[in-house]
């Protein structure tokens, strides 16, 4: 539960503040700040403590930091383990991660490419932030990720390619008191229902309440996917947003409405990640998702 918790731990060590921590993840300073309130919390100890105008880290917190690094490399062997066990490490595999919306747009092309190259080879798609995305392709764990890319994103070796700009938009059910809404100063105490972690990049709502200085919107619900979130939107007084048009090509069928908003959401660009030493295996697939991307 508090995995990523402690992950943020070690970034606030390794940076030197929650600010540093956070454009490090690609999250809010408050998800930095939450997490470790919670562990705080859990373990009824202090984690800082005040030095001149800054902070320092406990005793308590540099041996958590300590543990935590120990507990994540004994983590990230698990993935390969799993693999060796189901795929045996005779069967070609491509394996890739994506974001929720990437999934949706990007998975059938991926399989269509994968299978003419490897007809029997196998495709693993899984999901996590960008952040934990860059960790599992330095180590080799991802052929391939298509996330947002995050605010102030270094590099670290990997290359890169823009797939899309998103063009966020936001979704009512049919009869919503606030269907008609044409500001998100309407919409600001609305109760929302978001696709993947808070925090992250790829959730505008809290982004476009962040740059105007607004407290954070109220998000009762988190959904796995945006299949779900579609759902759940249309039966309920929940609003949500979805990051490209063609997630919901015709919101009427889905018992959805479009909101005719005059601004515009925080848009992100969305690329393909990839380590250089895996280019040849994937210099077809990048071309192919791009020209889809541009079609």
């Amino acid at each position: 539960m508090y995995l990523k918790h402690l992950h943020y731990l070690q970034l606030v060590i390794q940076h030197g503040s929650q600010a540093a921590a956070a454009r490090a993840a690609g999250v809010s300073q408050s998800a930095i700040a939450q997490a470790m309130q919670a562990l705080q919390r859990h373990w009824g100890c202090v984690l800082f403590e005040t030095s001149g105008r800054g902070k320092r880290p406990t005793p308590a917190a540099l041996e958590a930091a300590r543990r935590a690094a120990a507990l994540q490399r004994g983590v990230e062997s698990l993935p390969r383990d799993w693999a060796l066990q189901v795929a045996g490490p005779a069967m070609p595999g491509l394996r890739v991660g994506m974001a929720p919306a990437a999934a949706l747009l990007y998975a059938p092309v991926i399989e269509r490419h994968w299978r003419e190259r490897e007809p029997e080879g196998l495709l693993r798609i899984s999901g996590g932030t960008a952040q934990e995305q860059f960790a599992a392709l330095e180590h080799g764990e991802l052929d391939l990720a298509i996330v947002p890319r995050p605010r102030g994103w270094h590099s670290n070796g990997l290359r890169s390619q823009p797939l899309h700009t998103s063009a966020p938009f936001v979704v009512a059910r049919q009869g919503h008191a606030l269907a008609g809404a044409e500001s998100l100063e309407q919409i600001a105490h609305a109760g929302w229902a978001v696709a993947g972690r808070m925090g992250t990049a790829g959730n505008t709502i809290e982004e476009a309440h962040r740059v105007r200085g607004w407290p954070p919107p109220r998000v009762l619900a988190q959904c796995a996917d945006y299949g779900a979130l579609l759902n759940l939107v249309a039966h309920s007084e929940l609003l949500g947003t979805l990051p490209h048009p063609a997630l919901l090509r015709d919101p009427q069928p889905a018992g959805l409405v479009r909101l005719p908003l005059r601004e515009g959401l925080p848009r992100y660009e969305v690329c393909a990640f990839w380590d250089p030493s895996r280019s040849r295996l994937l210099a077809a697939l990048i071309k192919e998702l791009r020209g889809m991307a541009q079609a």
